[in-house]
C-alpha cells in the first residue's frame, strides 16, 4: 500500500548548504551564486514507499534526486495508478511546477532517496541569470518525456527485454559504470530484484556485463542490443 501521510504531518525538509554543487546541472554556477541559491535549498531522506508530494499539493519547488529512485505516477478516474517517470541520481522531477498551481502527479519514493527540493521562483530567477541552466533544465525535461514515453512503450514487453532497455537507457546518462543497484534496476523495469538477480546472471555468464556493490558495468552493448532486439 501507497503511503499517504500529507507533508505538515511529518519532519519535512532540512537544510543542508553546498547539496547542489553534486549536481551536474549546476557545475557551471558560480560557487559565490550557487551559495546563494543553496539557502533556500532543502534537502530531505524518504524511506521506500513514502511519499515525497502528492498531486494536489502546490506545486512550489523542483526537486531533484541525490540517491535512490523517484517515481511519480497519476491516479486515473478508474483507480488505476500509470507510472509518469522514474528519476534516479542527478536526476529532476516535479517539473510540473513550473506551470504553478498543484504538482497533478503523486511523488514517491521507490527505493529509499534522499532528494533536494528547490523553489520556483528562485530556479526561474537563477536560469534567467545562467542560460546555461536553463539549457540543462530543458535537457531534463526533454529526458523525462522520452524515458516516459519509452517506459510505456515497453510495459507490456518480456522481463529480460525491460531489464536490458533499462540498462542500454541509463547507460546514456553514465556511460558503461551505471550507479545503479540490481534492486533500483528492477524497479525501473517493473519486475522484482529476485528476477532482476536471475537474468542478470545468465548476462554476466554471457560476458555481457559485469555487477559489483553497488554499481553495474556493462561491458558488451552492443551484444545486449542485439539481444534485445530479438526478444
Amino acid at each position: 500500500m501507497l503511503v499517504t501521510k500529507k507533508m505538515e504531518n511529518r519532519p519535512y525538509l532540512t537544510f543542508r548548504r553546498y547539496s547542489l554543487a553534486a549536481l551536474a546541472a549546476f557545475n557551471n554556477i558560480p560557487p559565490v551564486a550557487l551559495m546563494e541559491i543553496e539557502k533556500t535549498v532543502a534537502i530531505k531522506n524518504y524511506e521506500k514507499h513514502e511519499s515525497i508530494f502528492l498531486e494536489d499539493d502546490p506545486a512550489d519547488s523542483v526537486w531533484f534526486v541525490e540517491k535512490g529512485l523517484v517515481k511519480e505516477i497519476f491516479h486515473s478516474a478508474e483507480g488505476a495508478d500509470q507510472t509518469v517517470s522514474m528519476t534516479g541520481p542527478q536526476g529532476m522531477f516535479g517539473a510540473s511546477a513550473f506551470e504553478g498551481g498543484t504538482y497533478g502527479y503523486h511523488a514517491i519514493a521507490e527505493t529509499d532517496a534522499s532528494v533536494l527540493a528547490l523553489p520556483i521562483q528562485r530556479l526561474q530567477e537563477t536560469m534567467e541569470r545562467f542560460p546555461v541552466l536553463a539549457h540543462k533544465v530543458l535537457s531534463q525535461i526533454s529526458k523525462l518525456l522520452r524515458k516516459a514515453k519509452d517506459q510505456h512503450a515497453y510495459s507490456h514487453e518480456k522481463v529480460e527485454k525491460r531489464l536490458i532497455h533499462t540498462l542500454l537507457v541509463w547507460t546514456e546518462e553514465y556511460g558503461k559504470t551505471l550507479p545503479l543497484t540490481r534492486r533500483e534496476i528492477g524497479a525501473m523495469a517493473g519486475t522484482t530484484t529476485e528476477t532482476c538477480i536471475r537474468v542478470f546472471v545468465q548476462l554476466e555468464e554471457a560476458g555481457w556485463i559485469a555487477t559489483t556493490r553497488g554499481q553495474l558495468i556493462i561491458k558488451n552493448i552492443d551484444q545486449l542490443r542485439k539481444r534485445m532486439e530479438s526478444l
